[in-house]
C-alpha cells in the first residue's frame, strides 16, 4: 500500500508596493442551498480591492437576485451577501467570478453546499473565471425528479418562446375549438413521441432550426385546411403529427450535453409531456377566449381574414428560418485593463508567489510575524555585512566557509532570540528557535540553500525561524525588538494573518508592533466524522397527490366522462406532477438489505466530506492532537502510516520546512465502485488538493491532481479511509 498524499499550496498572486499591505488570503465565494431553487450567495474580498472593483460571482443565467445585496466592510475584508433563486438548481451548471476591471492575481475558492447533502470545494487560479458545478444524484430517484422537472421546464419555456407555435396554436383554433384542439395536441404529442423514440435509438440529434420550418410549413397547410368548408379531421391530424414528427427530431437539442452512447429516451419523454402541457393549456385558453368572443361578436366574416394571416405568418417564418444564418458563437470580451491603464507589472506577481509584504532589500534586518492557528513565528531576515561586529565574526578574507556556516548561524538565531520578546494573550511567550540557515532571495521569495556554498559576507542572508505555540487562534499579539545600534537602527516588520497583512518601521523610539484577532471568520480547522447514514428513498408528497388527480382524470374519462377533456386534464396534471417532483420531498430510510450498494454519486459525496478531514488535522501543531483528529477519518490500521506521510507532506522542503494551510480539495471524479465485505467500498477516485503556506513575508501557492484507489469502510457508524494507492499525482500549479 502507498500512501502519499503531497499537500501543496495554492498561493495568490498580488502586487503589494507599498505599506499598509492587505490580502493574505482568496477570495472566498461560499454558496449554499436554503431550499429548493433558493441560495444563499456569500463572497468575502481582500481589501486589496478596492470598493470600486469588487468582483462579483457569476450564476447561470436561470438564476435571479432576491432581496438586497448587503455589503459589509469589516476589519480584515469585505463581505457580500445576496440570495437568489435559480430555477434550474447549480448541479451541473457554470459558475465563477467576474471583476469589473481586472482580477489582480488573486485566486478565488469556491465552496458549494447542496441540499442533496453534496457539498463541493473548487479553487480558481487568477487566469480562470469559471467552474462547472458537478452533476449529482445521478442514478437516484431524487436525481431522477430533478432531471424530470428540468426537462419539463425546458419543453414549457420552449414552447412559450417560439413564434412559430403561436401560429401553430391560433391554427388549432380555427379547425376544431376546445375538443378539435386538444385532439390536434395529441396527434402532435404522438408525433413527437415517435420522433423522440427515434432519436433515442440512433443517438444523435437533429437542427433544431429545420424542425421549426417544418412547423411553419405545416401550419401553412392546417390554415389552408381551414378554408375548406368540411376539412377532413384525418387529413388535419395526420399534418399534426407530421408537425411533431418533424419537431421531435430536434428535441435532443434542448436538453443538456448528452453522452456519445446515445440520448436517453426518458429525458425526451418528459421533455414531450412539458410541452404537450404547455401547448394543452394555452390551445384550452385560446379556444376558451374565441368562443367568448364568438358570443359576444360576429366574428364569422373574420375567419377567412384571421386564416391567410395565419397562413401568410407562417410562410414568412419559415423563409425566415430557413434564411436565418447561423448566430455567432462570439462573445463579446471586456478588455482587462481600461484605456491607458497599463497592466499590473511587478516580480511579486511570478506564478508560485505573492509578495505581501514591501521590499526593503537594504535593511539590515526584516522580520515578518505570521499569525496563525496554533503558532506564531517570527521570521527574520538578516544580512550578515551589518551584524559582524554584534556576533564577534571574523570577517577575514570577506567569505564564511561552509564549514563555519553552522556556527554562524546558530550565533544569528541565538541573538534574534535575545533581542526579541513576544507576548500572546497578555502573557510572555517562550520562542522556539524552528529553523535558521543561510537564505537566498529571488522574485519567488526568500528560499534556504539547498546546497551549500562559501557565502560572501557582503550578500549573504540568514534566515531564521522562532516559533511561539498557541492553543488555538490568539486574541491578541505583540513583538518586540528591545535593543538598537547604528548598525541596525531601524526594523521593517511585517504582521501577517490568515486574511490581512500589515507593514510598519521598528525604531528606539517605537520598537514593537501589536496584533489583534479581527478575523471575518475563524481560521482554525474543524474536523468532523461522516457519519454511516442508511439508504433513504425520497417521497414527493405534492407529485403523489397530483398524480392521484391524473389517475382519477384518467379513470374518469375511461368510462366516457368528457373522456378528451379528462385526458388533456391528466396531461396536464402529470407535468404539474413531475415540476412539483423536487418540492416537499419525505426521505424514508430502507432497511440495510435493501438499501443497495454505494453509488459513484454517494462515494463521492462521502470522499467530499472524510478527505478535507485528513488534512484539516495536520494544521494543529500538537502532535496529539492532530493524531486524535486524523483518527476521526482514518481506521487505526493506516493511522500511523498516513501521519508520518502527511507530516513530511505538508512540509515544503523548498521553504525551509514551512508548513501548508490546505484552502481547497476537491473530489474530480470516482469511477469504478466496488462494494466490500465489510460494508465499505473501494473507488477509483481523482481529487486535486490546494493550500497556501506563508514564509518570509511571501504566499505562496500550490495544486496537484491524484488518481488513486482508495479503501473506504464503516467504523462505529463512520466512514473512514483505510487504504490509498497513488496511482498517478500530478503538479496542476
Amino acid at each position: 500500500m502507498t500512501c502519499k498524499l503531497l499537500c501543496a499550496p495554492l498561493a495568490i498572486l498580488l502586487t503589494v508596493t507599498s505599506a499598509p499591505a492587505h490580502g493574505g488570503r482568496p477570495v472566498q465565494v461560499q454558496i449554499i442551498e436554503r431550499e429548493p431553487g433558493s441560495f444563499l450567495v456569500q463572497w468575502r474580498v481582500p481589501k486589496v480591492v478596492p470598493v470600486s472593483a469588487m468582483p462579483s460571482p457569476v450564476l447561470p443565467e436561470h438564476c435571479r437576485p432576491e432581496g438586497e445585496r448587503v455589503f459589509l466592510d469589516q476589519a480584515g475584508g469585505f463581505l457580500n451577501r445576496q440570495v437568489y433563486r435559480c430555477r434550474e438548481g447549480l448541479a451541473g451548471h457554470t459558475i465563477g467570478i467576474r471583476y469589473p476591471f481586472h482580477n489582480p492575481s488573486l485566486t478565488t475558492v469556491i465552496r458549494v453546499e447542496l441540499l442533496s447533502g453534496e457539498r463541493f470545494a473548487h479553487a480558481l487560479a487568477p487566469t480562470e473565471d469559471s467552474w462547472q458545478v458537478p452533476e449529482v444524484g445521478a442514478g437516484t430517484f431524487a436525481g431522477w425528479l430533478l432531471g424530470a422537472r428540468y426537462a419539463v421546464m425546458t419543453g414549457l419555456s420552449h414552447i412559450l418562446g417560439s413564434w412559430v407555435h403561436v401560429t401553430f396554436l391560433l391554427a388549432l383554433l380555427l379547425l376544431g375549438g376546445s375538443t378539435g384542439s386538444v385532439r390536434l395536441v395529441t396527434a402532435f404529442a404522438v408525433g413527437q413521441l415517435v420522433a423522440a423514440a427515434s432519436a433515442a435509438a440512433l443517438g444523435r440529434a437533429f437542427d433544431p432550426m429545420v424542425a421549426e420550418i417544418c412547423v411553419a410549413i405545416a401550419v401553412a397547410f392546417l390554415a389552408r385546411e381551414a378554408l375548406r368548408p368540411l376539412p377532413r379531421s384525418s387529413r388535419l391530424a395526420g399534418l399534426a403529427a407530421g408537425a411533431g414528427l418533424f419537431h421531435g427530431l430536434a428535441l435532443s437539442s434542448l436538453l443538456p450535453a448528452s453522452g456519445s452512447t446515445g440520448i436517453p429516451f426518458p429525458e425526451l419523454l418528459v421533455l414531450v409531456i412539458g410541452m404537450d402541457a404547455a401547448l394543452l393549456i394555452l390551445a384550452l385558453g385560446v379556444a376558451i377566449l374565441g368562443q367568448l368572443a364568438a358570443e359576444r361578436w360576429r366574428t364569422t366574416p373574420l375567419r377567412p381574414v384571421l386564416t391567410y394571416v395565419i397562413g401568410g405568418t407562417a410562410v414568412a417564418a419559415a423563409m425566415s428560418l430557413a434564411f436565418e444564418g447561423p448566430a455567432s458563437d462570439a462573445v463579446p470580451t471586456v478588455s482587462s485593463v481600461l484605456p491607458g491603464m497599463s497592466a499590473m507589472t511587478s516580480t511579486a506577481g511570478l506564478a508560485g508567489s505573492r509578495r505581501l509584504a514591501p521590499q526593503t532589500v537594504d535593511a539590515p534586518i526584516q522580520s515578518f510575524l505570521a499569525v496563525e492557528p496554533f503558532e506564531i513565528r517570527n521570521e527574520v531576515l538578516v544580512r550578515l555585512r551589518d551584524l559582524t561586529s554584534e556576533i564577534d565574526l571574523e570577517v577575514g578574507d570577506g567569505f564564511v566557509e561552509i564549514g563555519e556556516q553552522d556556527a554562524v548561524a546558530r550565533r544569528i538565531g541565538e541573538f534574534v532570540v535575545a533581542r526579541t520578546a513576544v507576548e500572546i494573550d497578555g502573557e510572555a511567550a517562550a520562542g522556539i528557535i524552528d529553523r535558521v540557515g543561510f537564505m537566498t532571495a529571488d522574485a519567488t521569495g526568500v528560499l534556504p540553500r539547498q546546497t551549500a556554498v562559501r557565502e560572501s559576507i557582503g550578500e549573504a542572508l540568514v534566515g531564521v525561524t522562532v516559533v511561539y505555540l498557541t492553543s488555538g487562534m490568539p486574541g491578541d499579539v505583540a513583538l518586540v525588538w528591545n535593543e538598537f545600534s547604528d548598525a541596525v537602527p531601524a526594523i521593517p516588520a511585517t504582521v501577517i494573518d490568515p486574511e490581512a497583512s500589515r507593514t510598519t518601521v521598528l525604531t528606539l523610539a517605537q520598537p514593537g508592533l501589536s496584533w489583534e484577532n479581527e478575523l471575518m471568520e475563524n481560521p482554525v480547522p474543524t474536523v468532523a466524522g461522516v457519519a454511516v447514514e442508511p439508504a433513504r428513498f425520497p417521497v414527493p408528497l405534492i407529485s403523489l397527490a397530483l398524480v392521484v388527480v391524473a389517475i382519477v382524470l384518467v379513470t374518469g374519462g375511461l368510462r366516457g366522462r368528457r373522456r378528451t377533456t379528462a385526458f388533456a386534464g391528466a396531461r396536464i396534471v402529470f407535468a404539474a406532477a413531475l415540476i412539483a417532483g423536487p418540492l416537499a420531498q419525505v426521505a424514508i430510510a430502507l432497511p440495510a438489505s435493501i438499501g443497495g450498494s454505494i453509488s459513484a454519486g454517494e462515494a463521492r459525496r462521502i470522499l467530499a466530506g472524510v478527505l478535507p478531514n485528513v488534512y484539516r488535522a495536520f494544521e494543529f501543531r500538537d502532535e496529539a492532537a492532530a493524531y486524535d483528529r486524523l483518527a476521526v477519518a482514518v481506521t487505526g490500521e493506516t493511522l500511523t502510516e498516513v501521519y508520518l506521510e502527511h507530516r513530511r507532506s505538508l512540509e515544503m522542503e523548498e521553504r525551509g520546512g514551512a508548513r501548508a494551510r490546505v484552502d481547497a480539495v476537491e473530489v474530480l471524479d470516482v469511477g469504478e465502485v466496488e462494494p466490500r465485505d465489510d460494508g465499505g467500498f473501494n473507488a477509483d477516485a481523482s481529487w486535486t488538493v490546494g493550500g497556501t503556506v506563508t514564509h518570509y513575508g511571501h504566499r505562496h501557492f500550490r495544486q496537484n491532481r491524484y488518481d488513486t484507489r482508495v479503501a473506504v469502510v464503516p467504523v462505529d457508524g463512520m466512514w473512514k479511509i483505510r487504504s490509498i494507492e497513488i496511482l498517478e499525482q500530478q503538479r496542476i500549479r
